[in-house]
Protein backbone atom coordinates (compact mmCIF):
# COMPACT_ATOMS: atom_id res chain seq x y z
CA UNK A 1 0.00 0.00 0.00
CA UNK A 2 1.37 3.34 -0.80
CA UNK A 3 2.09 5.26 2.10
CA UNK A 4 -0.86 8.05 3.35
CA UNK A 5 1.89 10.33 4.05
CA UNK A 6 3.73 10.46 1.03
CA UNK A 7 5.07 6.83 0.40
CA UNK A 8 7.55 7.72 2.90
CA UNK A 9 10.91 9.15 2.56
CA UNK A 10 13.59 8.53 0.14
CA UNK A 11 17.41 8.82 0.07
CA UNK A 12 18.34 11.65 -1.93
CA UNK A 13 20.31 11.44 -4.79
CA UNK A 14 19.69 7.89 -5.38
CA UNK A 15 19.09 6.58 -8.83
CA UNK A 16 15.37 5.93 -9.63
CA UNK A 17 14.30 7.14 -6.51
CA UNK A 18 15.65 3.65 -4.75
CA UNK A 19 16.49 3.91 -1.09
CA UNK A 20 20.16 3.32 -0.99
CA UNK A 21 20.72 0.53 1.02
CA UNK A 22 21.61 0.07 4.89
CA UNK A 23 21.58 -1.71 8.04
CA UNK A 24 21.23 -0.84 11.47
CA UNK A 25 23.34 -1.72 14.60
CA UNK A 26 22.52 -1.69 18.16
CA UNK A 27 25.80 -2.56 20.51
CA UNK A 28 23.49 -2.19 24.16
CA UNK A 29 24.11 -5.35 26.16
CA UNK A 30 26.86 -6.50 28.08
CA UNK A 31 25.25 -8.43 31.73
CA UNK A 32 27.87 -9.02 34.35
CA UNK A 33 26.55 -12.08 36.99
CA UNK A 34 28.12 -11.83 40.72
CA UNK A 35 27.25 -14.95 42.22
CA UNK A 36 28.46 -14.46 46.03
CA UNK A 37 28.83 -17.72 47.94
CA UNK A 38 28.74 -18.25 51.58
CA UNK A 39 28.58 -21.18 53.64
CA UNK A 40 29.73 -20.08 57.15
CA UNK A 41 30.22 -16.80 59.04
CA UNK A 42 33.33 -16.53 57.25
CA UNK A 43 33.80 -13.50 54.85
CA UNK A 44 31.87 -14.31 51.35
CA UNK A 45 33.89 -15.22 48.51
CA UNK A 46 32.55 -13.90 45.27
CA UNK A 47 33.43 -15.77 41.77
CA UNK A 48 34.75 -13.37 39.39
CA UNK A 49 31.77 -12.37 36.77
CA UNK A 50 31.30 -13.76 33.70
CA UNK A 51 33.13 -11.76 30.37
CA UNK A 52 30.43 -10.30 28.35
CA UNK A 53 29.94 -12.14 25.42
CA UNK A 54 30.78 -9.32 22.59
CA UNK A 55 29.16 -8.78 19.66
CA UNK A 56 29.74 -10.25 16.23
CA UNK A 57 28.51 -9.90 12.78
CA UNK A 58 27.19 -13.01 10.89
CA UNK A 59 25.12 -14.06 7.74
CA UNK A 60 21.79 -15.32 8.49
CA UNK A 61 20.56 -16.15 5.33
CA UNK A 62 21.49 -15.80 1.36
CA UNK A 63 20.60 -16.41 -1.62
CA UNK A 64 21.49 -19.85 -3.02
CA UNK A 65 21.40 -21.56 0.57
CA UNK A 66 19.45 -24.31 0.90
CA UNK A 67 15.45 -24.33 2.21
CA UNK A 68 14.08 -26.20 4.76
CA UNK A 69 10.94 -26.41 2.80
CA UNK A 70 13.96 -27.78 -0.01
CA UNK A 71 14.97 -25.88 -2.92
CA UNK A 72 17.21 -23.09 -2.13
CA UNK A 73 16.38 -19.58 -1.02
CA UNK A 74 16.15 -16.94 -4.10
CA UNK A 75 14.86 -13.27 -2.81
CA UNK A 76 14.07 -12.04 0.15
CA UNK A 77 12.08 -9.25 -0.83
CA UNK A 78 9.11 -8.57 -3.33
CA UNK A 79 9.62 -5.90 -5.85
CA UNK A 80 12.10 -4.14 -4.44
CA UNK A 81 9.89 -3.50 -1.72
CA UNK A 82 12.11 -3.13 1.96
CA UNK A 83 13.48 -6.18 3.12
CA UNK A 84 11.81 -6.75 7.44
CA UNK A 85 13.53 -9.25 9.05
CA UNK A 86 12.53 -8.72 13.13
CA UNK A 87 14.50 -10.19 15.71
CA UNK A 88 13.38 -11.04 18.95
CA UNK A 89 15.38 -11.09 22.80
CA UNK A 90 16.51 -14.68 22.08
CA UNK A 91 18.05 -13.16 19.03
CA UNK A 92 15.28 -15.20 16.51
CA UNK A 93 14.88 -14.21 13.59
CA UNK A 94 11.77 -13.94 10.86
CA UNK A 95 12.26 -13.24 7.51
CA UNK A 96 10.53 -13.39 4.11
CA UNK A 97 12.24 -15.59 1.02
CA UNK A 98 11.20 -17.09 -2.20
CA UNK A 99 11.99 -20.73 -3.09
CA UNK A 100 13.46 -21.80 -6.25
CA UNK A 101 13.28 -25.35 -7.42
CA UNK A 102 10.56 -26.29 -4.47
CA UNK A 103 6.50 -26.35 -4.60
CA UNK A 104 6.44 -24.23 -1.87
CA UNK A 105 7.92 -21.45 -3.96
CA UNK A 106 7.67 -18.81 -0.98
CA UNK A 107 7.52 -18.92 2.42
CA UNK A 108 8.16 -17.46 5.96
CA UNK A 109 11.12 -18.82 8.09
CA UNK A 110 12.61 -18.65 11.15
CA UNK A 111 16.77 -18.90 12.01
CA UNK A 112 17.46 -20.13 15.04
CA UNK A 113 21.40 -19.51 15.59
CA UNK A 114 22.56 -22.39 13.03
CA UNK A 115 19.56 -23.91 12.05
CA UNK A 116 16.51 -22.41 9.94
CA UNK A 117 13.15 -23.64 9.90
CA UNK A 118 9.95 -23.01 7.98
CA UNK A 119 6.65 -21.53 9.85
CA UNK A 120 4.54 -21.16 7.38
CA UNK A 121 4.27 -22.13 3.00
CA UNK A 122 2.91 -22.29 -0.12
CA UNK A 123 0.61 -24.45 -0.06
CA UNK A 124 0.06 -24.98 3.57
CA UNK A 125 -3.65 -25.50 4.60
CA UNK A 126 -5.54 -22.61 6.01
CA UNK A 127 -8.73 -23.10 8.71
CA UNK A 128 -11.37 -23.59 7.34
CA UNK A 129 -10.25 -24.72 4.00
CA UNK A 130 -7.75 -23.43 1.17
CA UNK A 131 -4.47 -23.58 1.27
CA UNK A 132 -1.71 -20.34 1.35
CA UNK A 133 -1.32 -19.53 -2.41
CA UNK A 134 1.46 -16.47 -1.81
CA UNK A 135 2.61 -13.67 0.48
CA UNK A 136 1.49 -9.95 0.40
CA UNK A 137 2.56 -7.06 -1.47
CA UNK A 138 4.65 -6.10 1.21
CA UNK A 139 5.64 -9.60 2.81
CA UNK A 140 6.96 -7.93 6.60
CA UNK A 141 6.25 -10.35 9.10
CA UNK A 142 6.83 -9.34 12.99
CA UNK A 143 7.81 -11.43 15.21
CA UNK A 144 7.83 -12.08 19.33
CA UNK A 145 9.88 -13.31 21.65
CA UNK A 146 7.69 -16.45 22.16
CA UNK A 147 9.16 -17.03 17.94
CA UNK A 148 4.79 -16.63 17.36
CA UNK A 149 5.09 -14.86 14.00
CA UNK A 150 2.14 -12.54 12.32
CA UNK A 151 1.81 -12.26 8.23
CA UNK A 152 -0.34 -11.25 5.66
CA UNK A 153 -0.57 -14.00 2.61
CA UNK A 154 -3.45 -15.16 -0.93
CA UNK A 155 -5.62 -17.90 -0.24
CA UNK A 156 -6.29 -20.01 -3.04
CA UNK A 157 -9.50 -22.49 -3.29
CA UNK A 158 -11.58 -21.20 -0.43
CA UNK A 159 -13.87 -18.43 0.08
CA UNK A 160 -11.65 -16.19 1.21
CA UNK A 161 -8.78 -14.65 -1.15
CA UNK A 162 -6.55 -13.52 1.67
CA UNK A 163 -5.85 -12.90 5.48
CA UNK A 164 -4.03 -12.14 8.52
CA UNK A 165 -2.41 -15.07 10.30
CA UNK A 166 -0.77 -16.77 13.16
CA UNK A 167 2.18 -19.25 12.92
CA UNK A 168 2.84 -20.58 16.78
CA UNK A 169 3.65 -23.59 17.87
CA UNK A 170 3.57 -25.27 14.51
CA UNK A 171 0.39 -24.08 12.90
CA UNK A 172 -1.15 -21.49 11.38
CA UNK A 173 -4.39 -19.86 12.61
CA UNK A 174 -6.40 -17.14 10.73
CA UNK A 175 -6.50 -14.03 12.66
CA UNK A 176 -9.32 -12.20 9.79
CA UNK A 177 -10.20 -13.38 5.81
CA UNK A 178 -11.19 -11.09 2.87
CA UNK A 179 -15.36 -12.01 2.99
CA UNK A 180 -15.67 -12.16 6.57
CA UNK A 181 -17.85 -9.71 8.32
CA UNK A 182 -16.04 -6.65 9.86
CA UNK A 183 -16.52 -6.50 13.83
CA UNK A 184 -18.17 -2.72 14.73
CA UNK A 185 -18.74 -1.69 10.71
CA UNK A 186 -22.51 -3.64 10.52
CA UNK A 187 -22.93 -5.43 6.88
CA UNK A 188 -19.33 -4.63 6.24
CA UNK A 189 -17.09 -7.16 5.12
CA UNK A 190 -13.16 -7.30 4.43
CA UNK A 191 -11.17 -7.21 1.20
CA UNK A 192 -7.48 -6.32 1.98
CA UNK A 193 -5.22 -6.04 4.53
CA UNK A 194 -1.50 -4.86 5.02
CA UNK A 195 0.99 -5.69 7.05
CA UNK A 196 0.41 -6.75 10.93
CA UNK A 197 2.30 -5.64 14.14
CA UNK A 198 2.56 -8.26 17.11
CA UNK A 199 3.28 -8.39 20.94
CA UNK A 200 4.31 -10.53 23.35
CA UNK A 201 0.69 -10.76 24.23
CA UNK A 202 0.02 -12.23 21.28
CA UNK A 203 -2.12 -8.96 20.02
CA UNK A 204 -2.16 -8.09 16.70
CA UNK A 205 -3.07 -4.59 14.95
CA UNK A 206 -3.16 -4.08 11.28
CA UNK A 207 -5.17 -2.01 8.90
CA UNK A 208 -7.58 -3.48 6.67
CA UNK A 209 -9.70 -2.39 3.69
CA UNK A 210 -13.74 -2.86 4.16
CA UNK A 211 -16.23 -2.93 2.07
CA UNK A 212 -19.88 -1.37 3.04
CA UNK A 213 -21.94 -1.04 -0.06
CA UNK A 214 -20.39 0.43 -3.01
CA UNK A 215 -18.37 2.47 -0.12
CA UNK A 216 -14.56 1.07 0.77
CA UNK A 217 -12.24 2.57 3.19
CA UNK A 218 -9.53 1.91 5.44
CA UNK A 219 -10.26 0.27 9.10
CA UNK A 220 -7.28 -0.35 12.08
CA UNK A 221 -8.30 -3.33 13.87
CA UNK A 222 -6.66 -5.24 16.97
CA UNK A 223 -6.72 -8.56 17.78
CA UNK A 224 -6.76 -9.29 21.57
CA UNK A 225 -8.24 -12.21 24.17
CA UNK A 226 -9.13 -13.85 20.82
CA UNK A 227 -11.11 -11.31 18.96
CA UNK A 228 -10.96 -8.48 16.73
CA UNK A 229 -12.17 -5.03 18.39
CA UNK A 230 -12.08 -1.80 15.95
CA UNK A 231 -9.62 1.12 16.88
CA UNK A 232 -10.39 3.50 14.35
CA UNK A 233 -11.91 4.38 10.85
CA UNK A 234 -11.65 6.16 7.73
CA UNK A 235 -14.64 9.17 8.78
CA UNK A 236 -14.27 8.67 12.49
CA UNK A 237 -13.63 12.04 14.13
CA UNK A 238 -10.14 12.97 14.88
CA UNK A 239 -9.25 14.55 17.64
CA UNK A 240 -8.54 18.51 17.43
CA UNK A 241 -11.21 18.19 14.38
CA UNK A 242 -11.61 16.82 11.04
CA UNK A 243 -11.67 13.18 10.11
CA UNK A 244 -9.71 10.39 9.42
CA UNK A 245 -9.15 9.29 6.02
CA UNK A 246 -5.87 7.33 5.42
CA UNK A 247 -3.71 5.01 8.26
CA UNK A 248 -0.12 4.15 7.93
CA UNK A 249 1.20 1.10 9.15
CA UNK A 250 0.75 0.89 13.11
CA UNK A 251 2.69 -0.47 15.68
CA UNK A 252 2.09 -1.82 18.73
CA UNK A 253 3.98 -2.38 22.12
CA UNK A 254 3.87 -5.17 24.82
CA UNK A 255 1.31 -2.67 27.22
CA UNK A 256 -0.93 -3.02 24.20
CA UNK A 257 -0.20 1.21 22.95
CA UNK A 258 -0.52 1.49 19.31
CA UNK A 259 0.84 4.42 17.68
CA UNK A 260 0.48 4.98 13.88
CA UNK A 261 0.79 7.76 11.17
CA UNK A 262 -2.87 9.03 9.67
CA UNK A 263 -3.89 11.65 7.05
CA UNK A 264 -7.00 13.85 8.36
CA UNK A 265 -9.86 15.59 6.28
CA UNK A 266 -11.38 18.91 6.94
CA UNK A 267 -9.56 19.51 9.88
CA UNK A 268 -7.18 22.66 11.07
CA UNK A 269 -3.96 19.53 10.87
CA UNK A 270 -3.49 17.12 7.73
CA UNK A 271 -2.76 14.51 9.85
CA UNK A 272 -0.27 13.31 12.04
CA UNK A 273 1.13 10.70 14.45
CA UNK A 274 -1.58 9.23 16.88
CA UNK A 275 -1.81 6.50 19.66
CA UNK A 276 -4.77 4.54 20.37
CA UNK A 277 -4.54 0.77 21.72
CA UNK A 278 -4.47 0.34 25.58
CA UNK A 279 -4.22 4.62 25.90
CA UNK A 280 -7.14 6.81 24.74
CA UNK A 281 -6.83 8.23 21.27
CA UNK A 282 -4.54 11.15 21.11
CA UNK A 283 -2.81 13.39 18.48
CA UNK A 284 1.05 13.07 19.16
CA UNK A 285 2.70 15.24 17.19
CA UNK A 286 0.53 16.94 13.80
CA UNK A 287 2.15 17.64 10.07
CA UNK A 288 2.76 21.71 10.41
CA UNK A 289 4.31 21.80 14.07
CA UNK A 290 7.68 23.17 14.89
CA UNK A 291 10.22 20.82 15.54
CA UNK A 292 13.44 21.61 17.67
CA UNK A 293 15.17 23.20 15.45
CA UNK A 294 12.33 25.72 14.24
CA UNK A 295 11.38 24.33 11.03
CA UNK A 296 7.92 22.93 10.33
CA UNK A 297 7.15 18.88 10.54
CA UNK A 298 5.93 18.56 6.95
CA UNK A 299 5.35 15.07 6.44
CA UNK A 300 6.29 11.63 8.01
CA UNK A 301 7.63 7.80 7.26
CA UNK A 302 5.24 5.32 6.51
CA UNK A 303 6.04 3.75 9.71
CA UNK A 304 7.29 4.70 13.10
CA UNK A 305 9.11 2.63 15.81
CA UNK A 306 7.53 2.32 19.42
CA UNK A 307 9.37 0.79 22.22
CA UNK A 308 7.70 -0.18 25.95
CA UNK A 309 7.98 3.19 27.26
CA UNK A 310 5.76 4.87 24.33
CA UNK A 311 8.73 6.29 23.38
CA UNK A 312 8.73 6.93 19.36
CA UNK A 313 11.31 7.42 16.74
CA UNK A 314 10.39 7.96 12.89
CA UNK A 315 11.44 10.18 9.80
CA UNK A 316 10.55 13.13 8.63
CA UNK A 317 10.81 16.27 6.02
CA UNK A 318 11.29 19.64 7.69
CA UNK A 319 11.09 23.20 6.21
CA UNK A 320 8.48 24.63 4.01
CA UNK A 321 7.56 24.50 0.19
CA UNK A 322 10.72 23.24 -1.90
CA UNK A 323 13.18 24.22 0.84
CA UNK A 324 12.71 20.87 2.81
CA UNK A 325 15.43 18.62 4.54
CA UNK A 326 15.25 15.42 6.34
CA UNK A 327 15.48 13.94 9.51
CA UNK A 328 15.41 11.79 12.26
CA UNK A 329 13.28 12.11 14.79
CA UNK A 330 12.36 10.60 19.00
CA UNK A 331 9.87 11.83 20.87
CA UNK A 332 9.48 10.75 24.30
CA UNK A 333 8.23 12.32 27.77
CA UNK A 334 10.75 15.19 27.40
CA UNK A 335 9.36 15.82 24.22
CA UNK A 336 10.61 16.67 20.40
CA UNK A 337 14.33 15.27 20.02
CA UNK A 338 16.22 15.91 16.48
CA UNK A 339 18.45 12.86 16.20
CA UNK A 340 19.80 13.39 13.23
CA UNK A 341 19.22 16.00 10.23
CA UNK A 342 20.98 16.16 6.56
CA UNK A 343 24.29 18.18 7.21
CA UNK A 344 25.26 17.16 10.64
CA UNK A 345 28.39 15.96 10.99
CA UNK A 346 28.71 11.98 10.84
CA UNK A 347 30.90 10.10 13.60
CA UNK A 348 33.85 8.82 11.67
CA UNK A 349 33.74 11.85 9.09
CA UNK A 350 31.70 13.66 6.41
CA UNK A 351 27.70 14.74 6.77
CA UNK A 352 24.81 13.42 6.35
CA UNK A 353 22.95 13.56 3.24
CA UNK A 354 19.76 11.54 3.35
CA UNK A 355 17.89 8.97 5.69
CA UNK A 356 16.55 5.24 5.31
CA UNK A 357 12.94 4.66 4.83
CA UNK A 358 11.97 4.54 8.93
CA UNK A 359 14.33 4.35 11.89
CA UNK A 360 14.05 1.67 14.90
CA UNK A 361 14.04 1.88 18.26
CA UNK A 362 16.61 -0.65 20.64
CA UNK A 363 17.24 -0.79 24.66
CA UNK A 364 17.39 2.03 26.64
CA UNK A 365 15.92 4.56 24.15
CA UNK A 366 18.34 3.87 21.61
CA UNK A 367 17.58 4.98 18.30
CA UNK A 368 18.92 3.16 15.23
CA UNK A 369 19.17 4.15 12.09
CA UNK A 370 20.47 4.13 8.30
CA UNK A 371 22.42 7.64 6.88
CA UNK A 372 24.16 8.22 3.07
CA UNK A 373 27.15 9.98 4.36
CA UNK A 374 29.06 12.72 2.06
CA UNK A 375 32.99 13.21 2.07
CA UNK A 376 33.39 9.97 4.64
CA UNK A 377 34.74 6.64 4.54
CA UNK A 378 32.27 5.06 2.96
CA UNK A 379 29.16 6.24 1.48
CA UNK A 380 26.01 4.27 3.81
CA UNK A 381 26.25 3.48 7.30
CA UNK A 382 24.57 2.53 10.36
CA UNK A 383 23.97 4.64 13.35
CA UNK A 384 23.10 4.46 17.01
CA UNK A 385 21.85 7.56 19.39
CA UNK A 386 21.47 7.41 22.85
CA UNK A 387 20.84 10.57 25.26
CA UNK A 388 22.10 12.81 22.66
CA UNK A 389 25.59 10.34 21.47
CA UNK A 390 25.68 9.55 18.08
CA UNK A 391 28.09 6.40 17.28
CA UNK A 392 28.39 4.83 13.88
CA UNK A 393 27.95 1.54 14.05
CA UNK A 394 28.99 -0.12 10.99
CA UNK A 395 29.44 1.15 6.89
CA UNK A 396 29.73 -0.61 3.60
CA UNK A 397 32.93 -1.37 3.13
CA UNK A 398 34.15 -2.18 6.71
CA UNK A 399 36.15 -5.23 7.22
CA UNK A 400 34.06 -8.49 8.60
CA UNK A 401 36.03 -11.19 8.58
CA UNK A 402 39.89 -11.90 7.72
CA UNK A 403 40.56 -10.34 4.34
CA UNK A 404 36.16 -10.04 4.05
CA UNK A 405 34.78 -6.49 3.22
CA UNK A 406 31.02 -5.86 4.01
CA UNK A 407 29.42 -5.53 0.44
CA UNK A 408 27.03 -3.11 -0.57
CA UNK A 409 23.84 -3.03 0.64
CA UNK A 410 19.99 -4.08 -0.45
CA UNK A 411 17.78 -1.42 -2.45
CA UNK A 412 15.37 0.15 0.11
CA UNK A 413 16.75 -0.78 3.48
CA UNK A 414 15.15 -0.88 7.02
CA UNK A 415 16.49 -2.50 10.01
CA UNK A 416 15.03 -4.35 12.78
CA UNK A 417 16.81 -3.47 16.41
CA UNK A 418 15.66 -6.52 19.18
CA UNK A 419 14.99 -5.95 22.71
CA UNK A 420 18.42 -7.91 23.36
CA UNK A 421 20.31 -5.53 21.41
CA UNK A 422 20.54 -7.66 17.95
CA UNK A 423 19.85 -5.97 14.57
CA UNK A 424 19.40 -6.97 11.47
CA UNK A 425 19.64 -5.61 8.22
CA UNK A 426 20.08 -6.84 4.56
CA UNK A 427 22.85 -6.83 1.95
CA UNK A 428 24.50 -7.84 -1.33
CA UNK A 429 25.87 -11.16 -0.41
CA UNK A 430 27.61 -11.25 -3.72
CA UNK A 431 28.14 -8.00 -5.70
CA UNK A 432 28.60 -9.77 -8.74
CA UNK A 433 25.16 -11.44 -8.71
CA UNK A 434 23.09 -9.30 -7.23
CA UNK A 435 21.80 -12.06 -4.81
CA UNK A 436 20.49 -10.90 -1.00
CA UNK A 437 21.66 -11.83 2.32
CA UNK A 438 20.35 -11.11 5.66
CA UNK A 439 22.81 -9.97 8.29
CA UNK A 440 22.37 -10.07 12.09
CA UNK A 441 24.89 -8.10 14.64
CA UNK A 442 24.67 -8.61 18.11
CA UNK A 443 25.34 -11.41 21.11
CA UNK A 444 24.82 -15.02 19.57
CA UNK A 445 21.46 -16.36 20.03
CA UNK A 446 20.14 -18.04 22.51
CA UNK A 447 20.28 -21.64 22.18
CA UNK A 448 16.25 -23.70 20.83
Amino acid sequence: MPSPLGAGLLLAGAPARLLVAGIAVLCLWAAVTWAIVTNSPAPSSVSQPAAPVAPSLRLVVAAGQPAPTGGNFDRFDVTSQPIVAPVNSSGHIAFYSSVVRSKATEGIFLSRGARIVKLAAVGDAVPGGGTLSEFARHPAPSLNDADTVAFGAAVASARASEGVFLARGGRIEAIALSGGDAPGLPTGTFTEFDAPALNNRDEVVFVATVRRGRETFQVLYLFTGGKLRKLLAAGDLAPRGGTFDQFGVPAINNKGVVVLPAVVEHGPVLGGIYVTGSRDLRLLIAAGETGPSGASLVRFSERVALDDDDNVAFGAHLGTGTDRTEAVLLLDAGGLTQVATVGDSAPGGGRFSAFGAWPSLGPVTTVVFVAAVEDGNGPIGVYAWRAGDVRRVVMSGDRVAGTARLAPFALNPVTSAGPSGGITFATFASSDTGQTGIYYFGPPPKPE
